[in-house]
């Protein structure tokens, strides 16, 4: 079984982000279940939140996320649909806390394909926000035809912010609040992530940023070629106001690499209100329907 970087900074800080993680999930007021399952890279946590006996649809929380911040991300869908959600292995989570998932290869694309075969599935639809979007890309690369359609938000894999603007104002702050939680530098953070103020969401991001050696490489952007065989319906949601993968770069290079993907401007930072993001999930089943 692979090792790799153990992500947090004890075993008391791994703790306290599983007893969030328990506590969001109770808080969301859905069924689910939660089972484990052995993948080349180590054990991996896999929940079904939702009416199984409902259509299933996978997701994959975004980078240095967790599976019940993502699931309230798409809570909506699970009126009508089943979602599969599996923590990422070296985030936090339940998964083995070691990272060696790597984003410039195609780690995340065997990983989930490992994940799918485990689970019997040969084909699903895929939801996916943030760095989540370039574990998906990945697996567009290594297993196109496991993916039946797909919706993403706020896109990673596509096409960056400036990345100078972005270590100014997200990483340096990030890693200052690391060493010392300089609430002056939470403040900018959570300014700049977030369109609208939400206690659960920055109880979390004050855990994982003093908890949790945190994943600072950028996914890579994806090129035309690496998604040739690729023809999955997609639908890409995102912000100009989104520092990291602002609309107006990730349009234009999604028609480059994508075959006819639809594309919806939604307004934001990089995380959307809850008003926000019950649109966008009304406009992902009616996409998912049709």
């Amino acid at each position: 079984m692979r090792k790799g970087i153990y992500v947090y900074k004890d075993q008391e800080s791994m703790n306290k982000l599983l007893s969030f993680y328990d506590k969001a999930m109770q808080d969301l007021n859905i069924p689910y279940t939660e089972e484990y399952i052995e993948t080349s890279y180590g054990t991996t946590h896999l929940v079904t939140a939702g009416d199984t006996t409902k259509p299933k649809i996978f997701t994959v929380h975004g980078g240095n996320g967790t599976t019940p911040v993502n699931l309230k991300l798409f809570k909506y869908l699970t009126k009508n649909f089943c979602l599969l959600t599996s923590d990422v292995i070296g985030m936090p989570g339940k998964s083995e806390p070691y990272r060696n998932l790597n984003s410039n290869n195609d780690d995340y694309g065997i990983w989930l394909r490992e994940i799918l075969d485990k689970k019997g599935i040969d084909k699903i639809p895929f939801v996916v926000s943030s760095y989540s979007s370039a574990m998906l890309l990945t697996l567009a690369h290594v297993a196109p035809e496991r993916i039946e359609k797909a919706a993403l938000a706020v896109p990673s894999g596509i096409a960056h912010g400036n990345i100078f603007h972005i270590a100014k104002k997200m990483t340096v702050p990030m890693l200052k609040y690391y060493k010392v939680q300089d609430e002056e530098s939470f403040k900018g953070i959570i300014d700049l992530m977030a369109t609208e103020e939400d206690q659960e969401t920055e109880e979390f991001f004050r855990l994982m940023m003093s908890s949790y050696k945190m994943e600072m490489r950028p996914p890579r952007e994806f090129k035309k070629k690496e998604l040739k065989d690729y023809k999955a319906p997609t639908i890409i949601f995102a912000s100009d106001e989104d520092i990291f993968f602002p609309a107006c770069r990730v349009f234009p290079k999604a028609k480059e690499i994508f075959q006819d993907p639809k594309l919806i401007k939604i307004s934001g930072n990089h995380l959307p209100s809850a008003k926000i993001m019950e649109e966008v999930c009304r406009k992902i089943e009616e996409f998912f329907v049709d």
